[in-house]
């Protein structure tokens, strides 16, 4: 067998006050496992096509291109080549780091993967395989079987990837094999000490209560571990509860799968670091509701009662009756929302592009970005929803049903589950590309729900999902009437080298909406700019502008 590795630099770190609990020494008076950070950017085999076998760490892939892990050019091998692809690396982890739990941080990657170690699939994001989809915008992070890993020796990561369309690979890191700790403090910014080995042990009493109770359908019980003002991930307890009542509806018993828990003592806080998933079993049949995720739940170091993360950006689940299956979309909360309990605010959807999703916010960092436009343009504070509209156009068809969903089922699950003002001049509606376009066509369908309709990079004279022509945006709005197109306040803006040629479509809008009396801002940005970010994230804040004129002249105040 003749095989090259690639060999990177393993940086192991001891660090006995931060890997042993305080005051307590290793059990038979060994080291603790050194911390593991694993930087893996840089050199990759790599090969087009697609083959089993080059899952498997025997197979000689010396004759195969290299190329650079990650590339923000997006090419990799994938300029004018759509298909399967595959990376392969070998590195070695010493003896010494066998206890860690581990974690494969694999960045982002264009557009969907399979990751093996040591020929064990460990993780995936997207669909490889027909029918493909993608996850470009998902940050894979995936737990490492410690079965999988050969610890003292050679180890074989081989990736799996399918680029659909233009540019693929990976475009943005970290890429790297870490303890647990490490990636806390270099993803997560939490550095926080293990708490010692009696309040990690309460800790884990309280998570076995909760799983006892769940499993016992005994909500009361487990309501009673959770604070009185526990919010996670935009669940207060009155909804969690809720939410586990109706998963119960149907099934023997419901419950949290906790696996891989680390406890930290922060302040008066504990932090539990978990890999958690929600199952729900009925007979034999055991469903998943939630897949493991690595979440960080928060406890009152006092009570030992769960106080929930309080974040203002996470994701959330509508178990859909409708479609008959859960459809996540993410939230982003204003900065006085946990502070002002009693105020309620306007909402404003956000709507993904083509081949996009709800958790493509997250890379972007739109948490930070609103944050930052709401305060440099003293914009009236809004609760942002990010809905997953795959690549359906925002509409219904003869398998997903997906505009009766968000009428019926996610527009009023939001306005029951936070301090919304449920009216329709307190809704608004901000597309990107794809999103432009539905953003125009829910509103204009919806006037007795929404009030103002922004749009970047719009695709305004373009549609799909069965959507006629007579029904794109920039030819719809020439047969209606300038006394219903002025219910709306209206932003829409391009690049003048769109290259789907979407500048036309603020030109015709315009024109129309100028004919007919109606007022709005429409913007062809000056420059070389095109259909990408660099065109329109540095002009959000333009339609946020006119969603917060929009609220205030009807009414909000702040």
């Amino acid at each position: 067998m003749n095989r090259t590795p690639i060999r990177l630099l393993l940086m192991l770190v001891l660090v006995v006050g931060l890997i042993a609990p305080a005051g307590a020494s290793p059990a038979g008076g060994e080291e603790p496992a050194p911390e593991v950070s694993l930087d893996l950017s840089g050199t990759w085999r790599f090969s087009t096509g697609d083959d089993p076998a080059w899952r498997d760490p025997a197979f000689d892939d010396s004759a195969w291109d290299t190329a650079q892990v990650p590339d923000t050019s997006l090419n990799q091998g994938f300029d004018n080549y759509d298909g399967y692809a595959w990376f392969r690396l070998d590195f070695d982890i010493p003896a010494a780091a066998e206890g860690q739990n581990l974690i494969a941080a694999m960045g982002f990657i264009d557009d969907a993967d399979e990751v093996y170690l040591n020929g064990v699939l460990i993780g995936r994001s997207g669909q490889v395989d027909s029918p493909r989809k993608s996850a470009w915008y998902e940050r894979r992070s995936y737990a490492v079987p410690a079965g999988a890993v050969v610890y003292g020796g050679t180890n074989t990561l081989a990736v799996r990837m399918y680029d659909m369309s233009g540019g693929g690979g990976w475009y943005k890191g970290p890429i790297g094999l870490f303890s647990k700790q490490t990636l806390r403090a270099q993803v997560h910014g939490i550095t926080a000490p293990p708490a010692d080995d009696a309040v990690r042990d309460a800790v884990l009493d309280v998570l076995d209560t909760q799983d006892r109770a769940l499993r016992a359908g005994d909500l009361d019980t487990y309501a009673a571990t959770l604070s009185p003002g526990s919010f996670h991930d935009g669940q207060d307890a009155d909804r969690r509860v809720r939410e586990l009542q109706a998963r119960l509806e149907g099934a023997d018993t419901v419950r949290y799968r906790d696996t891989e828990v680390e406890v930290l003592q922060d302040g008066e806080q504990l932090i539990v670091d978990t890999n958690r998933s929600l199952e729900a079993q009925t007979g034999e049949d055991v469903r998943v509701l939630r897949p493991t995720r690595q979440e960080f739940l928060r406890f009152d170091a006092r009570t030992l009662q769960e106080v929930g993360n309080q974040s203002r950006f996470f994701r959330d689940v509508l178990y859909s009756q409708v479609e008959g299956k859960p459809r996540e979309f993410n939230v982003y909360l204003p900065p006085s929302y946990t502070s002002e309990p009693d105020r309620r605010y306007p909402v404003v959807y956000l709507l993904h592009g083509i081949n996009g999703g709800n958790r493509e916010w997250e890379p972007r960092e739109i948490d930070d970005v609103m944050d930052g436009i709401i305060a440099e343009h003293d914009l009236a504070e809004s609760i942002v929803v990010m809905p997953h509209g795959e690549s359906l156009w925002y509409r219904d068809n003869a398998t997903v049903p997906w505009r009766t969903m968000f009428i019926t089922e996610l527009v009023p699950l939001v306005d029951a589950e936070y301090r919304t003002i449920p009216e329709a001049d307190m809704r608004g509606l901000t597309g990107v590309s794809m999103g432009g376009n539905g953003a125009f066509s829910i509103g204009w369908d919806h006037p007795e729900l929404f009030r103002s309709i922004g749009s970047h990079i719009g695709s305004l004279t373009l549609g799909g999902n069965g959507q006629s022509v007579a029904n794109y945006p920039a030819v719809r709005v020439t047969t209606m009437t300038s006394a219903f197109l002025q219910q709306y306040d209206y932003f829409f803006d391009a690049c003048p080298l769109d290259d789907f040629g979407f500048a036309g479509g603020v030109v015709a809008m315009q024109a129309q909406l100028t004919a007919k009396l109606v007022p709005h801002e429409g913007i062809i940005y000056p420059g070389t700019g095109r259909h990408n970010d660099d065109c329109w994230m540095p002009n959000l804040w333009r339609s946020f502008a006119m969603h917060s004129d929009s609220f205030r002249s009807r009414g909000l105040s702040g």
